[in-house]
């Protein structure tokens, strides 16, 4: 049954927001229009509060409701939302209500406390968009957190609030148009309230809330596809919402009524409109053109731990000397190695390595061969993996983390020694060296595995024993571990990981 829940709490989720948002219609509008504008009304205590700030407080409910979600989704903590929210909530209705002033100053005579009075009215929501935009950025970076993640989450919520809050417009009989020829297609109940000076007029509170509910289903379906990256639902938020209040605004101007906010003899929300569709091209266009890319919106917040296999979660190096031995034993008989020139071979691809004593290519290609049948056959009789290393991986998979595998070996036979200990079963990806074309200490293979599990690298981490796996998971914006059982460990150390352990059950402190 919970799990039943979990699978469609979605579609509940929004079926339980219609359901209050028409309910709340319904009672607003139970009585004869024109229906009152006062939600509560409590004459003993002085006491109004308005339908307007009804519909604007449960938009911001449910808009932090889907934040929550999201924040739950992508791992992180739910208490940086609330955080948020505390400071952004009021901080975006004064500047709502000082983006009103600003335009009003005429009004208020320099009366300050006029200006600061919310129960007179006037709040302009570019005003509360523009506040809640700046102050993410410092927000996001003192919680250590992406700013792209916040907008993203933080732009359907304005669209909610922006649904919803139209409504509380509709009961003020705010945001109406010029005379409507023919109200006959309109719901009896809006149509009634439209009656305004004499004549039935355009419902641009309406369209206005229509269309930005479409943009809200819009955005509610694409960001659960890899469609957005981080930050394209910010841009499309800005262009959706420009594209459609300019309309809407030209066709109020058209009422009778003045525009209450004019900046030399332009309204300003058709200009901050404007100001919102460029904004959005700039943030779409100049992500891309500056190279910008955080990856997709669905990605965040997927946990992966990517391992190298030998020296760090297979105990292979007896394996590989002896390997070793055996292929140079065929093809250069007189040649021996030193402890440290074993130790040359861990990390490296086998073209590499090679290549430092066989200038010919299709001789290393030969060797290579000879190198991988041995390796085979020595596999078979079977490899150890490293001290709680089923342990670690069982705790991993059971925290909700994405394992995987980044080598330098073939993958089949990756596969083999991790199925030789069991482990085969946690792994979700194996990236070998034939499945890339470019090597650690390039960021290729574990870009690759990222792909792969349609992971992003802010929220991934790779384990290696070589100084070549630092480098790459540093190249590839992942945390890096280093292992202090390495043979390599005086390099690990020098190519600075993050942290460093000595047991990989360990890593569970980190993460």
């Amino acid at each position: 049954m919970k799990n039943s829940f979990k699978k469609y709490e979605s579609y509940y989720t929004y079926i339980g927001f219609s359901i209050i948002f028409m309910l709340l219609v319904l009672i607003a509008t139970s009585g004869v229009a024109p229906y009152d504008s006062t939600a509560i009304r409590i004459e003993a205590l002085g006491l109004e509060v308005q339908w307007y700030a009804v519909f604007i407080l449960t938009g911001i409910t449910f808009g932090g409701y889907l934040a929550y979600r999201e924040f739950v989704k992508a791992g992180k903590n739910p208490d940086i939302l609330w955080d948020g929210l505390l400071l952004c909530v009021p901080l975006a209705i004064i500047g709502a209500r000082l983006w009103y002033v600003l335009f009003n100053l005429d009004r208020y005579n320099g009366d300050f406390l006029r200006m600061l009075n919310f129960t007179e009215g006037g709040l302009g929501i570019h005003g509360a968009v523009i506040v809640t935009f700046l102050v993410i950025i410092p927000f996001a970076k003192r919680k250590k957190i992406s700013h792209w993640f916040i907008y993203d989450v933080v732009a359907p919520g304005f669209l909610i609030g922006q649904t919803l809050g139209r409504w509380g417009n509709f009961m003020n009989r705010e945001l109406y148009g010029p005379v409507l020829d023919n109200a006959d297609w309109l719901p009896p109940f809006v149509k009634d309230q439209m009656f305004i000076n004499g004549a039935y007029r355009h419902p641009t509170f309406l369209y206005e809330s229509v269309w930005n509910l479409i943009g809200l289903v819009i955005i509610l379906i694409l960001r659960r596809k890899r469609t957005f990256k981080l930050g394209d639902i910010l841009a499309f938020y800005l262009l959706w919402y420009g594209v459609g209040r300019i309309p809407t605004e030209i066709l109020r101007m058209q009422s009778g009524v003045d525009e209450p906010l004019m900046l030399f003899g332009i309204p300003v929300s058709i200009a901050t409109s404007v100001l919102f569709i460029l904004g959005g091209l700039v943030v779409y266009f100049g992500k891309r053109l500056m190279k910008v890319d955080e990856g997709y919106y669905s990605d965040y917040g997927k946990k992966v731990v990517l391992f190298d296999l030998d020296g760090t979660l297979l105990d292979t190096i007896d394996l590989i000397y002896d390997n070793i031995r055996q292929t140079f034993k065929k093809y250069f008989p007189s040649k021996t190695f030193t402890e440290d020139e074993l130790k040359a071979f861990v990390g490296p691809t086998l073209q590499h390595s090679f290549s430092w004593y066989e200038p010919n290519p299709k001789k290393i290609e030969e060797m290579i061969e000879f190198y991988r049948k041995t390796n085979l056959a020595n596999h078979e009789k079977g490899v150890n993996a490293y001290p709680h290393a089923k342990e670690t991986l069982t705790a991993l998979k059971d925290a909700g983390y994405l394992i995987g595998i980044v080598s330098s070996k073939k993958k089949e036979v990756c596969a083999l020694g991790l199925e030789q200990n069991d482990l085969l079963q946690f792994i979700d990806v194996i990236i070998g060296s034939d499945d890339v074309t470019k090597h650690k200490p390039d960021k290729e293979p574990i870009m690759k595995a990222l792909e792969s599990l349609k992971a992003h690298p802010a929220n991934a981490i790779y384990i290696g024993d070589h100084s070549m796996d630092i480098e790459a998971a540093k190249a590839a914006g992942v945390k890096s571990v280093g292992v202090s059982y390495s043979i390599h460990y005086d390099k690990v150390m020098a190519a600075r990981p993050d942290y460093m352990i000595d047991d990989l059950e360990k890593l569970l402190y980190i993460l």
